[in-house]
């Protein structure tokens, strides 16, 4: 018997490289779409496509911040990031990154760039770094941006729903919003344990809120990462050109 999680994972694996290839849509397409149901919201498939598809025809913030520290607490890093990204034709999107050190962290976490941002116009991309009072600004490859869709939609994040236990849904309000909110143990593997994830879906059809945590095992010791995601001015932002591509 063909194992259900390897049919799951084939078919979402399917389903993110078609969605790349869809065309866009208008907002207004989408005012008659049926919400997500509760059980919407625990289906894989279902979650990840919508999500997509409601952010392929609007356009969105994404603000994101991780935090690593080792299990003694001797440091902490802590990056935040930001997009903004309109999908209609030619995509525009622009992002920015800081990451922030505290304690006796690995030498390699300090010789990091302090600020990078990047630009897309089409399928064309213009990188800057600032690092101390040096600043650099470069054309560079689509695929070795982080402007690309995928990596703003943060698809694989939602991926690890199939990879959940102990699933629970209730509905929530925030700031006046009807939410679901869907909470999951995930499962170890041979790199990460003690992971949860929970999800605050936006009936309208994608994930308003990411958090996942999680114990990860490197070389040089364990350390606990945290990730939190938001998605905001879904429709409403307005994306312009930074004066530094000028």
């Amino acid at each position: 018997m063909i194992n259900r999680r390897l049919i799951l994972t084939l078919a979402v694996s399917a389903l993110l490289l078609t969605a790349g290839c869809a065309g866009t849509l208008t907002a207004d397409s989408d005012s008659n779409a049926a919400e997500l149901s509760a059980d919407d919201v625990t289906d894989t498939s279902v979650l990840i496509k919508a999500h997509t598809e409601t952010l392929r025809m609007n356009s969105f913030t994404v603000h994101a911040t991780t935090t690593t520290r080792d299990q003694n607490r001797t440091f902490r890093i802590r990056t935040e990031r930001t997009w903004r990204v309109d999908p209609r034709p030619p995509v525009r999107a622009w992002t920015t990154s800081q990451s922030t050190i505290t304690g006796n962290a690995p030498e390699r976490y300090e010789q990091a760039p302090e600020r990078i941002s990047a630009w897309r116009q089409g399928n064309t991309t213009t990188v800057r770094v600032q690092s101390g009072d040096e600043t650099r600004t470069r054309n560079a490859d689509l695929l070795n941006t982080s402007v690309r869709l995928n990596r703003a939609l943060h698809r694989q994040l939602l991926l690890r729903v199939s990879e959940r236990q102990n699933t629970t849904v209730e509905t929530v309000t925030r700031n006046g919003t009807r939410l679901y909110r869907v909470h999951a143990d995930l499962n170890d593997t041979h790199v990460t344990s003690n992971g949860s994830l929970t999800l605050f879906v936006n009936p309208k059809g994608y994930v308003q809120r990411i958090e996942t945590t999680q114990t990860v095992e490197y070389r040089s010791g364990a350390r606990i990462v945290t990730r939190t995601v938001r998605f905001t001015q879904v429709g409403e932002t307005t994306v312009e050109s930074p004066e530094w591509v000028n």
